[in-house]
């Protein structure tokens, strides 16, 4: 039986090599000095640069920074509610046996397929950064002192991070508290905006189905077809989006020939196919297209070629999606995330008692409704990698 290097493997074989590597000159040249702390599959860098230019920023400004806080706070509350509203009305509609909201933590090769890792990754770094950089600005603002800022990773997921003064964060009114805990969330919902805008201007509407993986040794596959390509019609009827493409196929049979009109590196073709049986029913014909998120393919309006369009487009979806997600989801009151002090600090204010539990209960709220939900998620849909 001959051996395949998948793309999985691959990757992981290629994680590994990194972070042994790291390790390795971590420990060669002794990067703690430098301020690169370097541990298995784990590494912090603490950078003064940083801190220096959060000091500068915040001292440009002043005003005009509190007075886009004082919106982050309002926006801040609307997130909290969306985020409360969705999950909750995500289970009203399971117990009704209406269409639910997919709700999963984001893990690579588990419920977020590989294909879409690299843009996973890209995303991180354009939308954890501002965030942690918006929470530093905002405490220096404020007076709080932020003691370090950098940068950290942890197996495949990047990150950065801000570490305010604790002592002198409690300290602080309860508007600068706020103001700083919502500058984050406030920020990835800017950025999602902006990424929105451009997806909206930099792309035309639907012109066929992306392919955007193909089954091995299928239809497609055989044809010399592959990820990015774009089907346009099937027979002469057009094909724009997964429905159309769906509600076609349900009147091929397995065995059928097939003529798709596709757009194959820049040039429309005409391929000839013969359809396959289905694996899991064999009356049930197939071009071995695995849908994945079933998208449409937009061409750019920037001239750029078929691939790099695609990869673009990608890159910017996938930043307006995870940055709207991260902005609504860490509203939520659920240590450690920022809601949890955001909702917190106000109601302390009216409890003079049993304070800890008050946090306690809010976390334990809010963790059944998000555990509710990613229970239903995968008894109706099964656990699935988009």
């Amino acid at each position: 039986m001959a051996f395949t290097l998948t793309p999985e493997l691959t990757f992981l074989i290629g994680l590994a090599a990194f972070w042994a590597i790291l390790y390795l000159l971590a420990r060669v040249f002794h990067l703690d000095k430098h301020g690169l702390d370097v541990k298995p599959a784990y590494f912090m860098y603490k950078s003064k640069a940083l801190n220096s230019s959060i000091d500068k920023l915040a001292k440009k400004q002043p005003a005009l920074w509190k007075t886009l806080s004082n919106i982050g706070v309002a926006f801040s509350i609307g997130l909290m509610a969306f985020a409360f509203y969705f999950l909750i009305n995500n289970l009203l509609r399971f117990s009704q046996v209406g269409d639910i909201g997919y709700v999963a933590p984001v893990i690579p090769g588990l419920t977020l397929s590989m294909t879409w890792l690299p843009f996973f990754l890209v995303a991180v770094v354009v939308i954890v950064l501002p965030h942690e950089l918006a929470h530093g600005i905002i405490a220096r603002v404020e007076n709080i002192p932020v003691l370090s800022t950098g940068i950290l990773a942890l197996l495949v997921f990047f990150g950065a991070f801000v570490e305010p003064d604790e002592k002198e964060f409690e300290k602080a009114s309860l508007t600068a508290r706020l103001r700083m805990l919502s500058a984050g969330s406030a920020t990835n919902l800017v950025t999602a905006l902006l990424a929105l805008i451009l997806l909206t201007g930099l792309f035309a509407p639907p012109t066929g189905l992306l392919i955007q993986e193909t089954m091995p040794d299928g239809p497609l596959e055989n044809a010399g077809l592959g990820r990015w390509d774009v089907i346009q019609a099937i027979n002469g009827t057009s094909i724009t989006t997964y429905p159309d493409f769906s509600k076609y196929m349900r009147s091929v049979k397995a065995g059928q020939n097939l003529s798709l009109t596709v757009l194959h590196n820049n040039i429309v073709e005409q391929v000839l196919i013969t359809t396959a049986s289905a694996p899991e029913n064999r009356s049930r014909a197939i071009i071995g297209l695995n849908t994945g998120l079933g998208a449409s393919y937009q061409p750019n309006r920037l001239g750029l070629d078929q691939y790099t369009g695609v990869n673009l487009y990608w890159t910017i979806f996938w930043i307006y999606v995870f940055a709207f997600s991260l902005a609504v989801f860490n509203m939520l009151p659920l240590y450690p995330f920022d809601g949890e002090r955001v909702l917190y600090y106000p109601l302390e204010r009216f409890v003079k008692k049993r304070k800890r539990e008050l946090r306690i209960s809010l976390s334990a709220f809010t963790l059944a409704l998000f555990a509710l939900n990613i229970i239903i998620s995968i008894w109706r849909y099964g656990l699935i990698a988009i």
